[in-house]
């Protein structure tokens, strides 16, 4: 029998009977639902069976952008709303954005011309892409560099027929399961409850009106049963498994397409270079915490969400298409520090037959009044960008179906935690006048991993540090920080969602030991349980074997 500490046990003891909404899954999607519906006063509850971002918000190419390759299908409006998205989240969450050059090579005239086109169209739609942003995050316009800039910049481009090229910016999101937990712990400081390792077991719809749902704690094995007005399913790639659940036959179909990608090291400089595939799909080469990432892939997945893994073949085949495009790589499997992997949830048309990567990223947001499940909502399909937005719709609907008028949406303006700071430079400054003795080095690191959280950090006593295989330092404080106030329950989360320790490979053995003990001891794990949870982290490094 596992270890189960007192923590753990009495974890689920402020779980109330009834909530007004219940969210089923903890991704982007519902991280975004949960702070909406929360901020606008109803008593919500978000439940995930995994760890919060585990699915698919993990696996993004750890991107803020406007999406580019759209305005291809002259899908502008979804363009445009991106852009504002990304603003947004610049917005309330300046800590988690960097600005991050994009550079995409020319090599001819007609590229070039068509290209130009799309660079002016995508400036002209994020006219207001810098109107009240912290400076350090602020946006340039897009330049065209010449032929000698284009192989200064990326060394390992392939030079034939090679015209020049064009370098726009959008965000680089370094931590997005970090981010999108975030938005999960805004709204538990606004009242809201929320559990990873909560799982939906049975869904029903009550005579009366509302659902009763059980719930099975996926730590202790303990059920629940509570009762909710309101089911919003953002369940991401399991969405058609929670609706059958519930008894519902939904009309649109939902395709799942398998994306992964590598982090391998260093082969870019500080820009990221989109390079084309060679079946005209596109590749990005990411620079990333001093490490490379490549990807992403883009194909059908039929197969059960739950048995998704990622294979060694795949690895090799996006590895070779980065040498094929960028030959100065020459990565081989030794290269890959880490890998990841997920599933996009898309709608799709019935009788549609268009592929995943030209499929749309448009979000549906469904009521399943009619069919008999009044307050049943499903929100599919969407990117990170825009999940905000898709938020503010799904609860405008709720507020029409449960109060009759839609009332105010603030995520546009309301910090998130780490977001309470108009200026980069001005917080660093506070920090250090309350907090003389702390080095700036240490101050600033903190500063832009956790914003305005670096307050609440900064109360701890710690003095060690542990650095990591990519040479950033962890400071004691920070690792006491993130164990006690952000929801984890497995090493797992630690390494990999929240902290980002464990993301750029793995530890030296001494630096992981120290480390381990420290999260055991906060955690109150005996030494069984931290064999355990250790042996879990080693798994994640490995890859499956076809």
């Amino acid at each position: 029998m596992k270890q189960k500490t007192k923590l753990e046990n009495s974890r689920l003891d402020h779980l109330k009977k009834e909530y007004d909404v219940l969210i089923i899954g903890g991704g982007i999607t519902g991280a975004n639902v949960l702070w909406d519906a929360t901020l606008r006063g109803y008593n919500c509850l978000l439940v995930e069976k995994n760890d919060y971002a585990s699915g698919t918000s993990q696996a993004t190419s750890k991107l803020i952008h406007g999406g580019l390759r759209y305005l291809k299908n002259f899908e502008f409006g979804l363009v445009r709303e991106s852009l504002s998205e990304r603003r947004y989240l610049a917005k309330i969450s300046p800590h988690a954005v960097r600005p991050m050059g994009f550079i995409i090579p020319i090599r001819s005239l007609f590229q070039r011309i068509q290209l130009f086109l799309g660079m002016e169209l995508y400036n002209l739609l994020s006219f207001d892409r810098n109107n009240e942003i912290d400076p350090d995050v602020q946006l340039p316009k897009y330049r065209w560099n010449s032929l000698s800039e284009t192989i200064y910049k990326v060394i390992g481009l392939g030079r034939k027929s090679l015209k020049g090229s064009f370098q726009y910016y959008d965000y680089a999101n370094p931590n997005p399961e970090k981010h999108t937990t975030e938005f999960i712990l805004s709204a538990k400081e606004k009242g809201a409850h929320a559990f990873n390792y909560l799982a939906v077991t049975t869904l029903k719809k009550q005579n009366s009106g509302g659902y009763t749902i059980g719930l099975t704690d996926q730590i202790t094995g303990k059920k629940v049963l509570i009762s909710a007005n309101v089911v919003v399913n953002s369940a991401g790639p399991w969405a058609d498994v929670i609706e059958s659940m519930a008894g519902i036959s939904a009309e649109k179909k939902l395709v799942r397409s398998k994306g992964i990608h590598a982090v391998v090291r260093n082969i870019c400089g500080n820009e990221c270079v989109v390079l084309s595939k060679r079946d005209g799909s596109h590749l990005f080469v990411i620079p990333w915490r001093g490490k490379t990432i490549i990807g992403t892939t883009d194909t059908a997945y039929e197969d059960d969400p739950d048995k998704f893994k990622v294979k060694q073949s795949e690895i090799i085949d996006l590895i070779d298409e980065v040498n094929y495009s960028f030959g100065f790589a020459k990565l081989t499997l030794k290269d890959v520090d880490y890998y990841y992997g997920g599933l996009r949830p898309l709608v799709e048309d019935p009788g549609s037959t268009e592929g995943t990567y030209s499929a749309s990223r448009k979000s549906e947001i469904f009521h399943y009044e009619k069919e008999g499940f009044p307050g049943f909502f499903s929100a599919l399909g969407g990117k990170y960008t825009t999940s905000r937005a898709v938020a503010e719709s799904l609860v405008n609907a709720i507020d029409i179906f449960v109060r009759g008028n839609e009332t105010l949406c603030v995520t546009k303006f309301t910090p998130l935690l780490g977001g309470r700071y108009q200026n980069l430079k001005e917080l660093v400054n506070e920090i250090q006048f309350k907090f003389p003795h702390v080095p700036g080095v240490k101050i600033e690191t903190l500063v832009r991993r956790y914003g305005s959280t670096t307050w609440r950090i900064l109360q701890g006593k710690g003095l060690d540090t542990y650095r990591i295989p990519n040479g950033e330092l962890y400071y004691e404080d920070e690792v006491e920080y993130v164990v006690l106030h952000e929801d984890i329950q497995h090493l797992t989360d630690f390494y990999f969602r929240r902290s980002g320790v464990g993301t750029v490979g793995k530890l030296e053995t001494a630096e992981r030991i120290r480390l381990e003990k420290k999260i055991a001891k906060l955690l109150g794990w005996n030494i069984d349980r931290l064999k355990e949870e250790s042996k879990k982290v080693d798994e994640r490094y490995m890859w499956y074997v076809d």
